[in-house]
């Protein structure tokens, strides 16, 4: 049977594609040793240093889960993620209902930017930060609002509540921010939301929670203060339990937020093998606090070197350091001629700075060397 085609006035020689879509940048990643190796450099050895991705791989009962699992890879995960909700839960000490796991952060912040946004609304947050709010708001039809961090590389929220009106939908404090490392305090934070609107939801990024060590840095999950309608912290496997390339991450909030998260997402978007070390991970506390405190020495040991070179980094409080030499490029590309591959913050907002990832011990000994090869031969 022949068809008839259907006569459409049309204004493109192509298939429709949201105007929202249609003007999104390309999507800007750190670069990997992959993409020195595919550009002429595989003859010289390179080391990572962009990505903030923990350096030790899994943790060794996550790795025997993990493999047991694939055994079983031709069935769908578990639906709804029940057992490392119900897991996490008990961890953290909530109910299960105020729980949601998905596709690592960058997963979860998609989630919430479908669930909350619409055309024509607005997000609050800082710069330079995490890059996914503002991208994911785009996708939305929604605008970023953003005012700078303060000298420390923590959120001005004082500065933000400025930037907050009636078709603000979300707000994010990234806390340690990404990719400055600085924090905000406990009752700073609580005063914050306090004068949020309640129609607003707070977003708190804890991406790197489990680095910091401030005396005066909340544990917004376990602290019952932050136990709001509005309130929902994000944390993640892909950093301290060095799962980056499993993506699993989770939220905690109301019931209502998590409800709203878990409608938007597919049912079987984190794998079996994801889960299963996820959740061999999360009661080995003692190999998570022995990785803890090989990344504080290693902090520290870079801190002191980048003094000494004349460098200032920023107060640290994650498993990277933060500095502005003046032009962020310039000296990601000369350290990447030591040996070194580092991530220049252009994309995120601040064309002067760089972020280090802080690697295993002889990685930081290798970063240091090369930092001081850099620096003699610029001198």
């Amino acid at each position: 049977m022949k068809m008839s085609s259907v006569s459409i006035e049309s204004t493109t020689s192509g298939p429709y594609i949201r105007t929202a879509i249609d003007d999104l940048p390309p999507y800007s990643a750190g670069r990997s040793v992959r993409d020195a190796a595919g550009e002429g450099a595989a003859a010289r050895t390179l080391l990572g240093l962009a990505a903030n991705e923990g350096p030790y791989g899994p943790f060794p009962a996550a790795t025997a889960a993990a493999a047991k699992q694939i055994e079983n890879a031709n069935l769908y995960p578990e639906s709804g993620f029940r057992s490392l909700r119900r897991e996490l839960a008990e961890f953290l000490g909530v109910d299960v209902a105020r729980v949601a796991v998905g596709a690592g952060g960058i997963g979860l912040i998609h989630h919430l930017s479908v669930a909350l946004l619409d055309e024509g609304s607005n997000i609050v947050t800082c710069t330079p930060t995490f890059h996914a709010y503002a991208l994911d708001a785009r996708k939305q039809g929604a605008t970023t609002r953003t005012t700078p961090v303060r000298a420390d590389g923590s959120y001005d929220l004082a500065a933000m509540l400025e930037l907050i009106d009636e078709r603000t939908r979300i707000v994010y404090v990234c806390n340690p921010n990404n990719p400055t490392g600085g924090i905000v305090g406990r009752q700073e934070l609580l005063d914050f939301i306090d004068a949020v609107p309640a129609s607003t939801t707070v977003v708190v990024d804890e991406a790197y929670f489990e680095y910091a060590r401030s005396a005066g840095y909340p544990d917004t999950i376990a602290d019952a203060a932050f136990a709001r309608p509005n309130v929902v912290t994000l944390r993640t496997f892909s950093k301290a339990y060095g799962l980056a390339g499993l993506r699993v991450a989770y939220l905690v909030g109301s019931e209502a937020l998590i409800g709203a998260v878990q409608k938007v997402q597919s049912n079987y978007e984190v794998t079996s093998v994801a889960l299963a070390a996820a959740r061999a991970s999360l009661p080995d506390t003692e190999e998570l606090a022995r990785r803890i405190e090989l990344n504080a020495d290693g902090r520290r040991r870079l801190v002191e070197a980048l003094d000494r070179l004349g460098f200032e980094p920023l107060e640290p409080h994650a498993n990277f350091l933060y500095l502005r030499p003046g032009d962020g490029k310039a000296f990601a590309k000369a350290l990447e001629a030591e040996g070194i591959i580092v991530r220049p913050a252009n994309a995120m907002g601040d064309p002067s700075g760089v972020r280090i990832t802080v690697g295993s011990p002889d990685q930081v000994t290798e970063t240091i060397e090369a930092l001081t090869r850099m620096v003699n031969a610029s001198s």
